[in-house]
């Protein structure tokens, strides 16, 4: 029977030659047999390359973690940090999202280093980064980058008809990073591609998944809206009795279930103590309502502080 390997294993076969480290080698022999047919033609070649990953991972030398190689400053109002198994999609994703240039190819790990980018939602900027492939072997500064961010988006392919495996794998290896309870949501890519309904009926209701597509802006929007429910953030805007209207392009960020003494603070420190009442203005109402410290804000309440 022949083997009837696919173009990327072949591009893969020629990445392995430029790679030196072990961990390099061990992270393409891992995709190349994750990509690998399963069938009595090729298990020579799932034989060899088996045989070749245990080999490399016997030479391979004790790791000093350095989960801090790379740090991303958080920027806007706040960090979500794309992962995902090799050629998912998550440079497309965050091409798509943010419009930014970040490079994509058919073959995987086209992303070393991570990359970030600032996604528009409404009136407010939320930070994604691109990450490399995640694998077991992925580096260490991957796993510092994950513990600070603010939630997770992971993609994978619906064309794979291993996509429940990979969604197992990948949750096996933040289970093992301790980074598990960390909001996430799954992501289905390609889904306008042949086999991906399919593939994501065979899910069930094992898993969550967004089916989304990257390149044909499928379910995009949503996501959106979705990556800013995520964060559990409310955007709080402040004016002061003088002013007719807030600036509504810069409102405050707060946490959900914050109380209205706790934008007082990030106003000024001294607000707090000098606080006698606030008003509030919401939307579709004509007179404002008068409300205290402890009040609990909601997501776009104007409020008017009086010392």
């Amino acid at each position: 029977m022949p083997a009837n390997l696919p173009p990327q294993f072949f591009a893969l076969s020629a990445k392995l030659k430029e790679v030196k480290t072990p961990e390099e080698k061990i992270s393409i022999l891992e995709e190349m047999l994750a990509i690998c047919p399963k069938h009595k033609g090729t298990e020579k070649v799932q034989k060899d390359l088996k045989s070749k990953i245990a080999k490399l991972k016997k030479q391979k030398p004790k790791k000093i973690k350095r989960e801090t190689l790379y740090s991303i400053p958080k920027e806007g109002a706040g960090q979500i940090v794309i992962i995902g198994p090799a050629n998912s999609g998550k440079s497309s994703l965050l091409n798509a999202l943010t419009n930014a240039k970040a490079k994509t190819a058919i073959y995987p790990f086209t992303t070393q280093i991570p990359q970030p980018a600032m996604m528009a939602y409404e009136n407010i900027l939320i930070q994604l980064v691109d990450t490399p492939s995640l694998t077991k072997d992925s580096p260490p500064w991957l796993k510092g980058i994950l513990k600070e961010a603010d939630g997770i988006l992971a993609i994978f392919d619906l064309t794979k008809e291993d996509l429940i495996e990979n969604v197992e794998n990948l949750k096996e290896i933040l289970n093992n990073w301790g980074v598990n309870n960390k909001k996430i949501i799954l992501l289905g890519n390609k889904i306008d591609l042949k086999k991906s309904q399919e593939n994501l009926k065979k899910v069930g209701g094992k898993y969550k998944i967004k089916a989304v597509s990257c390149t044909a802006g499928i379910g995009l929007e949503n996501l959106k809206k979705e990556i800013f429910n995520l964060l559990e953030i409310i955007r709080i805007y402040s004016k002061s009795p003088k002013q007719a209207l807030p600036d509504f392009e810069h409102p405050f960020i707060l946490k959900k279930n914050s109380r209205l003494s706790e934008l007082a603070i990030e106003l000024h420190q001294d607000f707090i103590s000098s606080f006698k009442y606030a008003k509030l203005f919401t939307k579709g109402s004509k007179k404002p309502k008068i409300v205290g410290k402890d009040y609990l804000l909601q997501d776009q309440d104007i409020i008017e502080i009086h010392i």
